[in-house]
């Protein structure tokens, strides 16, 4: 499946004159527009591999939509490379929360992932996130909630000074200052979840298949355990060329960072 970028949507523009610079935008904007069509027209052909170089340009280049790293993702899962196929899904789900075909084709890499290590190793499984707050709240964007929590507030504190007011109490009152608080803190919850407030550190994803995690930011450190492809992790630290990173369910320890891709950043492209 392959979707269209909208490049109108990115944020190409530097600042100064609109008019002196519409050129140079539309001659950027139209390359990025042919480097997806090529990367979609090796995809449609099966050539995975001309395809990811093509999105990887793309991200490299700075262009971050939901859409480049879902055919990404796409791709890379059908070249066999699951741990960076989530990597690239969950990417586009945080661009846009609640994208069912995104959410299909994660479970499916993770699945492939699993039975593919299962056949090579016994049974097997990925470390995925066991926060039912981020379940919850997976299918909602920061600005949706945002808007929520403004329109809670509004109507809570609203309807409280009106009551205060008229001197006035009723079943209809008390009903509708519950609804609007409930709505107010779960959307203040969400947005403490999106922004991650709630975590110790950038979700990120274990791309490499063995990942050796080590007691510090050495290679000669002793290792302390290890991690695997398509894990999920949190970043705790970092030092030079190693991240310290906290497996969800599993250990915790340092690792080169060319071996994580960090969902929650824009500066880290793999």
């Amino acid at each position: 499946m392959m979707r269209v970028l909208c490049v109108a949507s990115l944020t190409l523009l530097a600042a100064g004159s609109v008019s002196a610079q519409q050129p140079e935008y539309q001659g950027r904007a139209s390359k990025l527009e042919d480097i997806f069509a090529a990367a979609n027209l090796a995809a449609s052909r099966g050539n995975h591999g001309t395809a990811i170089a093509r999105y990887q340009e793309l991200v490299a280049a700075g262009v971050h939509d939901p859409d480049v790293y879902f055919n990404l993702g796409t791709s890379l899962a059908q070249s066999g490379d699951y741990p960076r196929a989530i990597f690239n899904f969950e990417r586009a789900l945080t661009l846009r929360p609640g994208d069912g075909k995104a959410s299909e084709n994660l479970r499916n890499a993770e699945r492939a992932l699993e039975e593919t290590r299962a056949e090579a190793e016994g049974e097997a499984s990925i470390q995925r996130s066991s926060s039912i707050s981020d379940a919850l709240y997976s299918r909602f964007t920061e600005n949706g909630l945002a808007y929520a929590l403004l329109v809670a507030n509004l109507a809570f504190f609203g309807v409280l000074a009106w009551a205060w007011a008229r001197r006035s109490r009723g079943r209809g009152l008390y009903t509708v200052l519950v609804s609007s608080a409930v709505v107010l803190v779960f959307s203040a919850l969400g947005l403490a979840v999106k922004s991650g407030v709630l975590r110790d550190g950038p979700r990120a994803v274990v791309l490499e298949d063995r990942v050796t995690l080590r007691e510090g930011p050495d290679p000669r450190a002793r290792v302390r355990g290890e991690a695997r492809g398509g894990d999920r992790a949190e970043l705790v630290d970092q030092d030079r060329d190693f991240v310290k990173m906290r497996v969800i369910g599993g250990p915790e320890g340092w690792a080169p960072t060319t071996a994580l891709g960090r969902i929650d950043s824009d500066d880290t492209t793999h």
